[in-house]
């Protein structure tokens, strides 16, 4: 039987469910962590510094830029694990080719597409067989969809590399692993200027990652669990 059609569809209720969030601290990632709170979920916040106190919530100091401080992090979360949201990331320069580096495009892979990974490999023997794996991602890595006037050559790079590693997990894992897409939210990354309420993204996410009847593993989505093409 094939790592896709031996996924699990029975899980616990939501206050009955673990969820890992990395960048749980501001952004998505705390918008998040409160609608989990909310819902009475057990929510494990790893972020390099802690968010506000919120019930249900612990916090769990995590680096993505730094292995050791991934592998500490992955040490402290109890299984098992029901949900993991790697929505940690960061954009990077936004100067085009002309400010692009190979340092920097290092750096941001590192962050954006191998932390992630470790992650999830450090993860696994506290995962649930009914686990969800969701990589939050973003249009701009779609060779199809991803066109736009931003010099952000690292991200959109990172996030490309970021789907198909996804696709490849999804070929490897009993779990189910998707690629989210959030819309472009106002946060510190996205700007005051983005038309999407990160709120609304979050509540979008946790009702899609809940759902019985949720996207298939491998697929690249939006929060309403509407296929983008890769």
């Amino acid at each position: 039987m094939s790592p896709r059609s031996s996924i699990a569809t029975a899980r616990p209720g939501i206050e009955a469910q673990t969820w890992v969030v990395t960048g749980a601290a501001r952004g998505l990632g705390l918008c998040l962590v409160r609608q989990l709170s909310g819902l009475g979920a057990r929510v494990l916040a790893l972020s390099r510094a802690p968010g506000p106190e919120l019930p249900g919530v612990t916090h769990i100091p995590y680096d993505q830029a730094d292995e050791a401080s991934i592998l500490a992090a992955a040490r402290l979360v109890p299984g098992p694990v029901d949900h993991v949201i790697h929505n940690a990331a960061i954009r990077g320069d936004t100067g085009g080719l002309a400010t692009l580096t190979a340092d920097h495009l290092a750096e941001v892979m590192r962050i954006n597409v191998a932390g992630p990974l470790l992650l999830t490999r450090a993860l696994l023997p506290r995962l649930s067989p009914c686990a969800t794996l969701a990589y939050v991602s973003s249009r701009a890595g779609s060779f199809t969809e991803g066109h736009d006037p931003d010099g952000d050559y690292a991200y959109c790079l990172s996030k490309a590399a970021l789907n198909r590693a996804v696709a490849k997990l999804a070929d490897d894992l009993p779990q189910r692993v998707l690629a989210v897409h959030p819309g472009w939210i106002a946060t510190d990354m996205g700007g005051a200027c983005a038309p999407d309420d990160p709120n609304l993204a979050a509540q979008r996410i946790v009702s899609l990652l809940t759902g019985t009847d949720g996207p298939a593993t491998g697929s690249f989505i939006d929060p309403e669990g509407r296929t983008i093409l890769p």
